[in-house]
């Protein structure tokens, strides 16, 4: 053989040996990421989702920068910890154990990996908040940091954290020292090993040592017992910090999931994936369903519905009529308010409450007197999705609080309604409740969206609003209309339709169609259907709140007898579709009566990034279109194009949007509006939020320099103007 061949054979059994060695190191290494497996698929799914979720990364901002609140901040370092230590200690556990299919754990050359590899994982925690903030200041639209106060705090709270993440590096490496330290003036005490992979190995759970099996105890009882509170008072948890308890719930995880994994791969059962496949199964068979449409206030989500009542509801055409006769008498053309709101969670919630609230208050600062507020006489119908069902149905629920209405008290009593945290109970039942009931066979639990529904009902009792845990139509049940008429939007899972609620009867007839694609909600609703529940309905994020299934229990049930619900922003987003077809079926209903109507619409939007669709923006004469004018955000364009992969998908999210988008425009084509006489044609304003100087959530928590933000934003619009517009035309004897 040629001295080139030998070289060459060298060389390449040099390549085999390497190649060989790197199969063992990756092997090895593999054979030690198995029993941490749980840890490390709870903080995969937790970094995907802070990436990949809007929602999820905007917890981030709301922790480190938009919640001004002490205590939850303490709450999150005090979860951080949590977590850190029981991933620490789940993984030094399942390291101790010996398990027959995995010899490699005993290696020597691995020995370094078993030590450090759980104090990572523990002292990752804090650290991976930390760069979750951090991601979510740069995907995020947020504007500059306006305050030298809010910037500090977001900055000290974020060392707070890296602060943390180093103190746990410390005690995991130090533990030792100091209890060899104690061991030597206190004999009792059994002296540790120099490092974690020098300790005892052990064939059970069992041998571990009397403080872990304690610990493991403890964490069983724990859970089982935050399990029983959380679904007994999920509103108990307002307060908490929704990151806290992900943090918390994600301690659990670990810590039991670990537990479950320890014991199935000692004995070489799949444990785990026993559980998953039998969840999936309870799950496609729809055995264990406990996302029932709650149909009247003592029902519950995990049980059927009993036989409806006769329908008491009040007709929608009666109302008409008593609307009109009170308002319109001698009046002509006839004002009538009406308004449309946009989905945005919390979002959308507070600023609907805020401008509605705003409005009703100017009217009445120069024209108070008794009784009904005159914006709220004229204000006839609303039709909402999602998180603006909410706020309509917090503004209608403060007027309806008491005999005479306090204009000027609304915006505070809303903002002290809405600053609750509703996203920390529902996730907590998320996690614990949910969680359990998705391994159970049967419906046993209240679903996570109940947990939603008694966070808004406990909020409103103490503003003393009991009208969130009443039925929806006990609202209109005078018959005077004296109560503006609600109308709020869901999803239909099977038909992809509209599914309109109202207070009413069923409007919908076979002589008489309103909805186009759309189903009437009266048909398949119960007449004692909760107020928090037909918000809900509207208001069904995806996975936050589940699909509800809805089951009309009647002599003489629709068709479809069932009917699954989803957010209504899943057809289209801005509101304007139903009140479109409710402004038609009242003009044809002023028609039929000689009388002549003008339509002033409030149109409210909560997305600083969505492009207007009124291209008036005078401040000083706001008649008859004034929406305002948001500066432009500054920032590259983004790349349009995607890959055939999730191509298909993204173009089903924004045609969402781009259906918003049109209702939207058919309503402004629809209006009758008059550029020569402003005042004698239709009217349509656009209440939208602009990028501003401070993060606006769309989750379901809210703090309160975020309701400054939205106030200093609202400030911006021509108030004054508008309000003496709005009083020549529901006052003019006033003037």
């Amino acid at each position: 053989m040629s001295d080139g061949a030998r070289e060459r054979e060298g060389r390449r059994s040099t390549l085999r040996r390497r190649w060989r060695r790197m199969l063992g190191w990756t092997a090895l290494l593999l054979d030690h990421l198995k029993p941490v497996r749980v840890t490390l698929l709870v903080l995969a799914i937790a970094i995907v989702a802070s990436f990949s979720v809007d929602q999820v990364a905007e917890l981030f901002l709301i922790a480190l920068w938009t919640d001004p609140s002490e205590a939850r901040y303490l709450a999150l370092l005090g979860s951080s910890a949590l977590a850190g230590l029981a991933i620490w200690s789940a993984a030094r556990n399942a390291y101790r154990l010996r398990y027959p299919r995995w010899p490699t754990l005993q290696d020597e050359r691995a020995a370094a990996l078993r030590d450090w590899l759980p104090r990572a994982l523990g002292a990752a925690v804090p650290l991976l908040v930390c760069l979750g903030y951090a991601l979510a200041l740069a995907r995020l639209p947020h504007g500059p940091c306006g305050l030298a106060s809010h910037c500090a705090q977001r900055g000290w709270r974020a060392m707070g954290l890296l602060m943390e993440s180093a103190a746990l590096i410390v005690f995991f490496t130090t533990r030792r020292r100091l209890w060899h330290a104690m061991s030597r003036r206190m004999p009792r005490l059994a002296v540790p090993a120099d490092r974690p992979s020098g300790e005892r190995r052990v064939w059970r759970v069992r041998e571990l040592g009397a403080l872990p099996v304690a610990f493991y105890l403890v964490a069983v009882v724990l859970n089982v017992l935050a399990t029983g509170l959380i679904a007994l008072r999920p509103e108990a948890l307002d307060g908490i910090g929704p990151l806290s308890i992900l943090l918390i719930a994600e301690a659990f995880l670990c810590y039991s999931g670990g537990l479950l994994c320890m014991i199935g791969d000692r004995r070489g059962v799949p444990l785990l994936s026993a559980l998953l496949l039998v969840s999936a199964s309870l799950h496609w068979l729809h055995l264990n369903d406990n996302h029932r449409v709650r149909q009247y206030p003592a029902m519950s989500t995990h049980v059927y519905p009993a036989m409806q009542p006769p329908d008491t509801r009040p007709r929608f055409d009666a109302y008409m009529d008593a609307w009109l006769d009170d308002r319109c008498a001698g009046r002509r053309p006839c004002p009538v308010i009406v308004v449309s709101t946009e989905g945005g969670g919390i979002r959308g919630a507070a600023w609907t409450a805020l401008v509605l609230g705003r409005l009703t208050a100017e009217l009445d600062a120069v024209r108070p007197e008794a009784g009904e507020p005159l914006f709220a006489r004229y204000l006839f119908a609303a039709s909402g999705v999602s998180g603006g069902s909410l706020g309509l149905a917090t503004y209608v629920g403060l007027l309806k609080a008491s005999a005479s209405p306090d204009a000027v008290s609304l915006e505070r009593r809303a903002q002290d309604l809405l600053g609750h945290d509703f996203l920390a109970p529902t996730l907590a039942n998320a996690f614990f409740v949910d969680f359990t009931q998705r391994w159970l066979p049967g419906a046993w639990f209240d679903d996570r969206a109940r947990a939603l529904t008694r966070a808004w009902e406990a909020a409103a009792r103490r503003q003393g609003i009991p009208a969130f845990a009443q039925p929806f139509a006990q609202l209109y049940a005078s018959g005077d209309a004296d109560t503006p008429a609600l109308f709020l939007n869901s999803t239909t899972v099977a038909e992809g339709k509209r599914f309109i609620e109202h207070p009413f009867a069923p409007i919908a007839t076979p002589e008489r169609q309103p909805w186009t694609a759309g189903l009437d909600g009266s048909s398949w609703l119960d007449p004692r259907v909760p107020l928090s529940e037909v918000v809900l309905n509207s208001a069904r994020f995806t996975y936050l709140s589940p699909a509800g299934t809805l089951e009309a229990h009647t002599a003489n049930p629709p068709v479809p007898a069932r009917l699954q619900l989803v957010d209504g922003g899943y057809f289209e987003n801005s509101g304007t579709t139903t009140l479109l077809e409710v402004m038609r079926l009242l003009r044809n209903r002023a028609t039929q009566r000689g009388l002549a109507l003008r339509f002033i619409v409030i149109h409210i939007s909560n997305d600083p990034q969505m492009s207007d669709f009124i291209d008036r923006h005078d401040a000083g004469h706001p008649l008859p279109l004034y929406s305002a004018a948001c500066p432009p955000v500054a920032g590259p364009v983004r790349d349009s194009v995607r890959g055939e992969a999730i191509a298909p998908f993204d173009a089903l999210l924004h045609t969402q949007a781009a259906r918003g988008e049109y209702a939207r425009m058919q309503l402004l084509h629809a209006l009758k509006t008059d550029d020569a006489q402003p005042a004698q044609g239709d009217v349509l304003w656009h209440f939208r939020l602009c990028p501003g100087n401070y993060p606006i959530p769309l989750g379901w928590t809210i703090s309160a320099p975020v309701f400054k933000e939205l106030e200093r934003q609202l400030d911006q619009y021509p108030l004054a103007v508008m309000r003496e517009a709005l009083r020549a035309q529901l006052a003019p004897d006033s003037q």
